[in-house]
């Protein structure tokens, strides 16, 4: 895959992509029985860093330019559609996976540091006065056992919500597909034939 061109506009994004044959967009090894075709997933991750930084776009484009292929614009918007349909679902279970442990780890540090906090007060009835080490280090195990789950349930449902809402959007995008013939300057090695590393 070549360099690129891309721009943001106040009402929608398009992002330019330019490969050898319209082949590198699809999974070559789709385990799939059926005649769907799944999208490639160095051009998926390719498609998510570029759109990735311009999430204000009201309309996401896609255009794929090519000098060889057969795919056809629908075939092209499917796969996509298909394959980022299959990521917001992993993605909202994640996130609601996610979320059910937080509380459960919640409810357990709520218990711990109760627990702690018990303790603390019977030792410092019983003995007076608590050794130093003994002292803080049950006010600090307390702590420590919310921590964690206060930070899952407070901050860290946010990057999967964002990757969900990329998802979303991706699945959503408008896809144009347009097969140029090649320029007479293009490299012609042999390793041309073989797929690209996906670059920004």
């Amino acid at each position: 895959m070549r360099a690129r061109q891309s721009h943001h506009r106040a009402t929608s994004v398009n992002v330019s992509i330019h490969v050898r044959d319209l082949a590198q967009m699809f999974n070559s090894f789709d385990p799939s029985p059926f005649w769907d075709r799944d999208l490639d997933r160095d051009a998926a991750a390719f498609i998510e860093d570029e759109f990735s930084d311009k999430r204000r776009g009201a309309a996401w484009r896609l255009q794929v330019h090519a000098h060889a292929g057969s795919a056809t614009p629908d075939e092209l918007q499917a796969a996509i559609q298909r394959y980022y349909e299959r990521l917001v679902a992993s993605a909202r279970f994640d996130l609601r996976e996610q979320m059910r442990v937080g509380q459960i780890a919640l409810i357990a540090g709520v218990a711990v540091f109760s627990l702690c906090m018990s303790l603390r007060g019977v030792l410092t009835g019983t003995l007076h006065a608590l050794p130093r080490a003994l002292d803080e280090g049950l006010i600090v195990l307390a702590w420590i056992a919310l921590w964690r789950p206060v930070e899952v349930l407070a901050y860290g449902w946010v990057p999967l919500y964002r990757k969900r809402r990329l998802y979303e959007r991706l699945a959503r995008v408008q896809v144009s597909v347009r097969v140029e013939p090649k320029s007479a300057s293009g490299p012609k090695s042999p390793s041309e034939l073989k797929p690209p590393v996906l670059t920004p």
